[in-house]
């Protein structure tokens, strides 16, 4: 079947269901409201205004929530015709009812603070639509409450996907689809949304947790409004070219020479690379320009959120027809799983707003047996410098917190890669990891 049949089926389905939907008579559909108290439960835990439901039906989740926040706003959305007529007739206060499709979710962007979406997920033939629209309704921090049916062994939910749905197709079932926990991680992947929680809770139920980046217009605002401003001496600080940078390193720094570890992330780096580089954030190619000269085999695409620093990278690089530069974000970065080669990250992760989308992310665009090799700052290793980065630095909008110890920075990178090197410096590390 193609895509509009199975929403036609499901249509059907529940055009019939409708009227019986929240009754005793229901049948199969009555196991729903097992969900609805792990989703109050869930709801309770952050404040909201605006709720979207998906895939609402006749309204039972949005009628426990009225009564329980009078004072919030709900939208809810379904695909049924019917489904919608029955949800109205309880003239819900605070409650718009709209016929649509989840898919295609037809509100603004930033409309909401919680999306929820219950028993209605394994309907829709395009489940990464569903999760790009779900990604650009929600507000930063934003949430996706996502209940469905799964199975922890792949091979039952084969068996589900391709016998026991079919057979319900023949009955007059609109289902398509059950997941696991790396096909939702996938989803969310994609449309830049990060997976906080997969659960299997009792026999078959999915209860998952996704969050858009906390990332803002604002802190993109604060950053590129930081590196303007400091455009005339970011490179001076870096290469320590002027005596009162020397005087800041030594005092600040504990007299950590940039050159150096430049000099020695950029060797895990062979010259002979034929392969594709991801340099994020690019900067000012003032430690990589050199290097991608001797490169001329590989194939390299440099990225920051600072146009000022791109304008001066391209200054420095816009001769070499293999090196390509382009304004964008770390934490929803515009490649395919499994690009690239090797991902460069110098002096970038103590400013990334987010640093979880950022390790996600890289992580993600990153071959198996790939190198993720970086420098940045970490806390914990020199009170003076720490102190500068919290009252200064980060008021400023050159860094940005949390920020990693050594320890915690170590484990993290062991979670997913293995390190063959791992220095510390002053308050700098630098390390080389593989990726498994």
């Amino acid at each position: 079947m193609n895509a509009k049949e199975y929403k036609d089926l499901s249509v059907k389905e529940f055009t019939k269901a409708a009227e019986v939907y929240e009754s005793d008579e229901a049948g199969i559909y009555k196991l729903c409201k097992q969900d609805y108290p792990d989703v109050l439960a869930e709801l309770e835990k952050e404040p909201f205004t605006d709720l979207l439901d998906c895939g609402c039906g006749t309204g039972p989740m949005l009628t426990l929530l009225n009564k329980k926040y009078p004072d919030k706003h709900y939208t809810g959305i379904d695909l049924t015709p019917k489904m919608i007529e029955v949800a109205k007739r309880k003239n819900m206060k605070n409650v718009e009812l709209v016929v649509g499709d989840c898919e295609k979710l037809p509100f603004a962007d930033n409309s909401f603070d919680v999306v929820i979406c219950c028993e209605s997920f394994h309907h829709y033939p395009d489940p990464q639509s569903f999760f790009n629209s779900v990604s650009r309704v929600l507000r930063p921090n934003g949430r996706l409450v996502l209940r469905d049916m799964t199975m922890d062994s792949a091979a039952i939910r084969w068996l589900c996907n391709n016998v026991e749905i079919p057979l319900a197709h023949l009955i007059g079932k609109g289902d398509f689809r059950i997941y696991g926990r790396e096909d939702i991680r996938k989803l969310c992947n994609n449309a830049g949304l990060h997976m906080e929680s997969f659960e299997k809770r009792g026999f078959c139920r999915l209860h998952c947790v996704v969050r858009k980046s906390a990332e803002s217009a604002e802190q993109y605002t604060n950053i590129t409004s930081s590196y303007r401003q400091s455009r005339d001496i970011y490179d001076d600080v870096l290469t320590q070219d002027k005596w009162w940078s020397k005087l800041y390193i030594r005092l600040f720094w504990s007299g950590v020479d940039d050159n150096m570890i430049a000099e020695k992330v950029l060797s895990f780096i062979p010259d002979d690379l034929s392969g594709k580089l991801l340099d994020v954030p690019a900067g000012t190619a003032v430690f990589t320009h050199k290097k991608y000269s001797a490169m001329q085999s590989a194939d390299i695409t440099c990225l920051d959120y600072s146009e000022d620093m791109l304008s001066q990278a391209r200054e420095r690089l816009g001769s070499l027809e293999n090196v390509k530069l382009s304004q964008g974000d770390v934490g929803k970065l515009p490649y395919e799983n499994g690009t690239f080669d090797i991902v460069l990250s110098m002096n970038g992760f103590h400013a990334f707003p987010d640093k979880k989308a950022a390790f996600r992310e890289t992580f993600r665009v990153l071959k198996k047996g790939g190198k993720f090799i970086a420098c940045f700052y970490i806390r914990g290793e020199s009170k003076v410098t720490d102190s500068l980065v919290r009252n200064i630095l980060a008021k400023k909008g050159w860094f940005t917190p949390p920020f990693d110890t050594a320890k915690m920075l170590k484990k993290r990178l062991e979670k997913a890669y293995d390190l063959t090197d791992f220095i510390v410096e002053g308050s700098m590390v630098y390390f080389c990891a593989v990726k498994r």
